[in-house]
């Protein structure tokens, strides 16, 4: 199963930190590690200025962490991919796990 999990403060996503792998098939023709995959890397690329994160991407686990102020954009971007992860989450439960951490 993969859990994500994300941290606000003051109304703005901060973090979001992604680990394991989904297990709904084989590697290579997993569609849920896949899709989680392919928006997590997106929406890392689509933020606006990297230097304000520290981005660590390996094989089943991934964090975004926000080092400095966040921008309108930014939060866009963040709040797209829970958004997203959310929606896979409702079709997938049993390979796909979001929540926010308090």
């Amino acid at each position: 199963m993969i859990k994500i999990s994300f941290l606000e403060k003051d109304s703005k996503i901060i973090k979001i930190e992604a680990q394991g792998h989904a297990l709904f098939a084989q590697k290579g023709k997993d569609i849920v590690c896949s899709a989680v995959s392919a928006i997590l890397v997106g929406g890392c690329n689509a933020l606006e200025n990297h230097s304000n994160y520290d981005i660590k991407i390996e094989s089943g686990n991934l964090a975004i962490d926000t080092l400095d102020k966040i921008t309108e954009q930014d939060e866009i971007v963040m709040r797209t991919i829970i958004i997203q992860l959310k929606t896979i989450e409702e079709s997938y439960s049993s390979y796909l796990k979001v929540s926010k951490k308090m």
